[in-house]
């Protein structure tokens, strides 16, 4: 079985657009919805803009929005292979 990501849905924010936004380690995150399109597939989308302005946005999107809201909230932590937490 495989470890479940869990979001801090607490320090997300509703924005006037619809989409979630955060702030988390100095990264301005943002969670939108991308609604079918004709290969892409309908869900939720992250991207991250890191504190030097370097925007990280997979491609992947994810059904649950609390699934893209964790792999945001990933994204910031400074070292994942060890083991550090965000």
């Amino acid at each position: 079985m495989s470890h479940m990501k869990h979001a801090t849905v607490s320090a997300w924010q509703r924005d006037e657009n619809g989409n979630y936004t955060a702030e988390m380690n100095g990264y301005q995150l943002k969670v939108v919805w991308q609604a079918a399109h004709g290969e892409e597939p309908r869900g939720f989308r992250w991207e991250a803009v890191t504190p030097g302005g370097s925007r990280v946005a997979p491609r992947e999107t994810h059904e649950e929005i609390e699934l893209a809201m964790a792999e945001a909230e990933a994204a910031t932590d400074p070292d994942p292979a060890a083991g550090e937490a965000a």
